[in-house]
């Protein structure tokens, strides 16, 4: 049995890739039959966690970057050394080997592969951009706000109002906005050495005024902004009301094929900076898969998962699935399909991985800083607190419950 937010009786682009891949598996190993519970996404990992303790988790498991640090200390995962890796040559390591199979390694041993390979970025309509003259990438964060203010008009065959760049600020299953970027091209991190929040410092204020200036002084991002969530800015940019928005490179394929407009305009971008000389980091997430350590289906699981990572399956999270692979050689088996205009977004996804990516810390508990910074949006758009003061009590918030 595994977890995990897909279903693979669904019709998402991963979802369907999912099912292809649980196909082919079972046909290469007829007497295994592959069971999957669907779950929420944004609450898998903390219940894989109380899973883990009450001796109930499932065989196979995928966990956010943000709780697998404490998997590993609960020692719930078993090292894929003993499950397939000491069968594997350097050169199938070579094929896998980035820094998402850095993640997480302990004693030298390996408990996860990423799947899902998230890169959060700028989605944009480039047919919009296209009549407004806009160029991308974008090099200053002045260019972005520029350009989003050109952008926000009604929309003159529909009547809506278009904003120009659409943000999230509900504490509810969060992503993050501009302040994570932003902070983390100024300081480096947003966390100390020690594992304490980072936020109140001047590049903090900075960052958070720059987020919120979209809505108040600019208003390129609506007031409603203060209580959407995720997925209502998604559902509201393929409903074109927005020209811009900051959302995830997994979600491209859904989008392109839901959208009202021609979703094969919709493209991604990274984040300026300062001054114009780099990308901001955005943070790279993904969903790291493993074995449960109590799982009575060891040898099986670890098949499974082996299987979903090869060749084969590779191709097919990409094809079918939008999914940047995890192999090297399948990208450049595929370099056609990569080429396509449609998926440039992949390999705009791979660059950010390799150049402009921010992997958070796993030695320590950071699960809940997404929602930390939306709850001090929305503290000093709604209850107008003053911006160092908002980020220096969330600090102290998140550093009590982190135990840092």
């Amino acid at each position: 049995m595994k977890w995990t937010f897909l279903d693979p009786n669904g019709t998402s682009a991963r979802e369907v890739a999912l099912k292809q891949i649980i196909t082919n598996f079972e046909r290469d190993n007829p007497n295994v039959k592959v069971a999957v519970e669907p779950q929420v996404w944004d609450t898998l990992g903390t219940k894989f966690l109380a899973a883990n303790q009450t001796g109930n988790a499932p065989d196979v498991i995928w966990t956010s970057m943000d709780d697998f640090g404490t998997a590993l200390k609960q020692n719930a995962l078993v090292d894929f050394e003993s499950l397939f890796l000491n069968s594997w040559t350097p050169e199938d390591i070579k094929d896998i080997d980035d820094a998402y199979w850095a993640f997480g390694n302990k004693d030298g041993k390996h408990y996860q592969v990423t799947l899902s390979r998230n890169y959060i970025g700028i989605l944009y309509r480039e047919d919009l951009l296209a009549e407004k003259g806009i160029k991308v990438p974008f090099k200053t964060w002045d260019e972005l706000i520029d350009a989003a203010v050109k952008l926000t008009e009604k929309d003159a065959a529909t009547g809506i109002q278009r904003y120009g760049f659409g943000q999230a600020f509900s504490p509810e299953s969060p992503d993050p906005q501009v302040f994570p970027p932003s902070l983390i091209q100024s300081q480096g991190d947003m966390f100390t050495e020690g594992g304490k929040a980072n936020w109140s410092t001047d590049a903090g204020v900075t960052a958070m005024n720059r987020q919120l200036d979209m809505v108040t002084k600019y208003k390129v991002t609506p007031d409603s902004a203060i209580s959407s969530s995720v997925e209502d800015v998604y559902n509201e940019f393929k409903a074109g009301r927005y020209a811009m928005m900051i959302g995830a490179g997994v979600r491209i394929p859904t989008l392109q094929k839901e959208s009202t407009f021609d979703g094969s305009k919709i493209q991604m971008t990274y984040f300026p900076s300062e001054d114009g000389s780099t990308f901001s980091p955005s943070v790279i997430n993904g969903w790291n898969v493993g074995v449960w350590s109590g799982s009575k289906n060891k040898e099986a699981a670890g098949k499974f998962v082996e299987h979903m990572i090869n060749a084969e399956s590779d191709e097919i999270w990409m094809t079918v699935g939008g999914q940047v692979p995890v192999r090297k050689s399948t990208v450049q088996k595929n370099a056609d399909f990569l080429s396509k205009p449609d998926k440039t977004y992949l390999s705009v996804m791979a660059e950010g991985f390799a150049k402009y990516g921010y992997a958070q810390p796993w030695e320590f508990p950071v699960s809940g800083w997404r929602a930390d910074l939306n709850k001090i949006a929305q503290d000093i758009l709604v209850k107008g607190k003053d911006v160092k003061a908002a980020l220096q009590a969330a600090e102290k918030e998140f550093n009590e419950r982190a135990g840092s």
